[in-house]
């Protein structure tokens, strides 16, 4: 019979990996509203200079600040759809790695289940904090609804992604076999 011995190690990855991505989560959307609120600002300045000399400075910022406006537009969509990925990458990487820990370990995932459920209800709060409020940066958080959703309910949606992971790490038969005789 062979024993597993693994270690938590890959407990303690999987928390830092979803701890993370709610940091990463909770940044990105804040510099996107920064940016944005910028962008918003130089555009029509930019685009209002007139001509200089023979040359139309207006046209020229059109062409470049005006792209630039539209990519900073879609970029919700980008973050929003990046951020979910990597949340389904987390759960498919558990089940590709195959890792499964010892069973002892149990007590310790669910320490550290805690303790990634805690930190999701201190950054859901902080963004509620700013996403209730009546300035710029508030009305751009409220633009981003999808993101604005999975932050300000991160507390139940990482609690079942560690639910489904914990599944998946200790359901496994250690020997490998790939199912229970």
């Amino acid at each position: 019979m062979i024993e597993n011995k693994k270690g938590g190690i890959g407990i303690i990855i999987f928390f830092a990996i979803l701890m993370g991505l709610l940091v990463v989560g909770f940044m990105a959307t804040m510099m996107w509203s920064v940016l944005d609120i910028a962008s918003d600002e130089i555009t029509p300045v930019m685009e209002g200079l007139g001509m200089v000399g023979d040359v139309n400075i207006s046209h020229a910022s059109e062409v470049s600040f005006g792209v630039v406006d539209g990519f900073v537009q879609s970029i919700p969509w980008l973050i929003a759809m990046g951020y979910i990925l990597a949340l389904v990458f987390t759960l498919v990487g558990i089940f590709l790695i195959g890792y499964s820990p010892s069973p002892a370990y149990i007590a310790f995932f669910f320490s550290l289940m805690l303790l990634l459920v805690i930190g999701s209800v201190v950054i859901s709060n902080m963004y509620q904090d700013i996403y209730s409020g009546d300035d710029d940066v508030a009305s751009r958080l409220q633009e981003q609804t999808i993101m604005s959703f999975l932050i300000l309910h991160s507390p139940w949606i990482f609690s079942l992604i560690a639910t489904i992971g914990g599944i998946i790490m200790f359901g496994r038969n250690p020997g490998g076999g790939g199912g229970v005789i």
